[in-house]
């Protein structure tokens, strides 16, 4: 079963480097679900960038700080449910 994970880099435009990175914590069923999450989210975190990261206002406007996401394709096993046990029978 496929599942998609979300990834959001912080990277400088100008450097093209993506030093700092941060898993939400959230799988979705599909790359569309996690696609539209991922702008949300990346818009959150821009926002909060300098709360979140501790990047400060100077630094993001001189480095030209901007979000990227990743929608990352991961194999995970289906879960396996026990059997109910049966009911005893009381005499």
């Amino acid at each position: 079963m496929t599942k998609f994970v979300l990834i959001l880099y912080m990277c400088s435009q100008l450097s093209g480097q993506c030093p700092s990175h941060h898993y939400p914590g959230v799988s979705f069923e599909t790359h569309t679900a996690c696609v539209e999450y991922g702008y949300r989210a990346a818009y959150g975190t821009f926002k909060n960038l300098d709360a979140v990261e501790d990047f400060t206002k100077e630094y993001i406007e001189n480095s030209r700080i901007a979000v990227r996401f990743e929608c990352k394709a991961v194999e995970v096993k289906p879960e396996i449910t026990p059997k109910p046990k049966p009911k005893e029978k009381t005499t």
